[in-house]
């Protein structure tokens, strides 16, 4: 028998160590759910929102993935729980999915550092249109996505290995890996309970550098309005991401710097990051 690594199944269940995260999409549940509600939890993962969707009282719950490792972990969650009977669980793309009866609320963690990576946007984008009924909820509401340029050694380093160079793509990072240049700027808005498709994110950006240092790229990140008052933040669980320039720039304090930077949400090959213009 052949066997292929389970990264998607090890990685769901390593997310639910995310107990700040989980707990506000409980507290957001259970302020939203009522005894007559039908719950749709896109890429459910292990099923944590689902489960906890149903626990909350939903009338049903019905949970998407499109991988069937992961579908197969929730289910068994299910059955743990004596919920298998309130949740039913699909595999398919997003994109493919059309309920019978629409949901009167849609839950869709499928957040990534600029919402460039993972495809929290156009899935909420299909849920707007085709999953969710007028006057529904989508969880979360809305996100703003900021940028911040940065010195940072260490990541770019990673690309030079020994007498070997590497391609420098975008990366995760932890706080202290690099050290801010300017204040960061806001770059993008999404409403998640719009059907409208959001053109790409294409904007110059413009900072004033702070201190002396060296421009290896941007560090993007953002925060959530998950319901009401109750937000998200990048310590709830996600890291940081930085996007590396194709060279590095020396910049001094006072000095202004315009990049221009370019993406299509969920489309991670869409990426682009113009050179820094100094002024």
């Amino acid at each position: 028998m052949k066997y292929a690594t389970p990264f998607p199944t090890l990685h769901a269940a390593s997310l639910l160590s995310q107990r700040s995260r989980v707990g506000k999409f409980q507290r957001a549940l259970q302020k939203v759910v009522r005894p007559e509600s039908h719950v749709v939890d896109i890429g459910t993962g292990t099923g944590v929102l689902a489960l906890i969707a149903a626990k909350a009282g939903a009338r049903s719950v019905t949970a998407i993935d499109v991988n069937r490792e992961s579908l197969n972990y929730a289910r068994k969650a299910a059955e743990i729980n004596g919920l298998s009977q309130r949740v039913n669980f699909i595999e398919s793309h997003f994109e493919d999915y059309v309920p019978e009866d629409q949901a009167d609320i849609v839950v869709c963690e499928m957040l990534s550092s600029m919402l460039l990576v993972e495809q929290q946007v156009p899935a909420c984008v299909h849920a707007a249109k085709r999953i969710l009924k007028p006057g529904g909820t989508i969880l979360p509401a809305s996100a703003s996505v900021y940028a911040v340029p940065v010195e940072c050694h260490l990541l770019l380093e990673r690309f030079s290995l020994f007498d070997l160079e590497f391609p420098k793509v975008p990366q995760t990072l932890g706080k202290g890996d690099a050290k801010d240049l300017s204040d960061p700027v806001l770059i993008a808005e999404f409403d998640f309970n719009t059907p409208d498709d959001p053109a790409e994110v294409n904007e110059m950006l413009k900072y004033t550098i702070v201190e002396d240092g060296t421009l290896h790229g941007l560090v993007g990140f953002f925060k959530v309005q998950l319901y009401e008052d109750i937000s998200l933040v990048m310590d709830d669980g996600w890291r940081e991401l930085f996007l590396p320039l194709a060279e590095p720039v020396e910049v001094s304090k006072g000095a202004r710097v315009s990049i221009q930077l370019r993406f299509k949400p969920g489309e991670f090959d869409s990426l682009k990051l113009g050179r820094p213009i100094l002024s």
